[in-house]
């Protein structure tokens, strides 16, 4: 199955604008790894991290409830992207999204999207241990202009919703 994504300039986005306001905002929360407990931590993390979604997906709290109802979203990745990542999205019962389904395509789409960076950009990205003092990424050079984190450092904190003329645009609030 191949992903459709498009670059799109964060100024001709339909939202972010201060007239527009957000319709709901999905959290997403995940259970504590072992690290957090052996920490101290109790309550659950209010996010879930991009690296955890393939091996340990099972840690996202609530992940079968229905969060949204449509039948075909648009996606727009924006951090850390110079260049805004959109990608058309429906459910796979054809009626409402789950917490769960989204985070597999939030991830899934900032996964394509990084390896379309690293095919386009003119020099590789230097792994962490080549950077220095420097943990951050440099900003590449390639589509969307990636700066500052590594696909490893993201975790979906929450999902902006807004409904916008007629079309549900998503806009992941990302933490790193």
């Amino acid at each position: 199955m191949s992903i459709e994504i498009k670059p799109m300039s964060e100024e001709d986005l339909p939202f972010g604008k201060e007239e527009v306001e957000i319709e709901t905002s999905i959290a997403i929360q995940s259970e504590l790894d072992e690290d957090a407990i052996a920490d101290g931590e109790t309550e659950p993390f209010n996010w879930m991290d991009l690296c955890d979604v393939p091996e340990n997906f099972s840690r996202l709290l609530n992940a079968g409830e229905v969060v949204l109802e449509a039948p075909e979203a648009i996606l727009a990745l924006t951090y850390p992207l110079a260049i805004a990542a959109t990608r058309s999205i429906r459910p796979a019962d054809g009626k409402a999204f789950t917490r769960g389904e989204l985070v597999r395509l939030i991830d899934e789409t900032y996964r394509e999207v990084y390896r379309l960076e690293t095919n386009s950009q003119s020099s590789p990205t230097p792994p962490v241990h080549e950077r220095g003092h420097l943990i951050n990424r440099p900003e590449s050079d390639g589509i969307f202009g990636i700066w500052g984190h590594d696909l490893e450092d993201l975790g979906i904190a929450d999902i902006n919703v807004y409904r916008i003329d007629g079309r549900v645009w998503l806009d992941p609030d990302m933490e790193s």
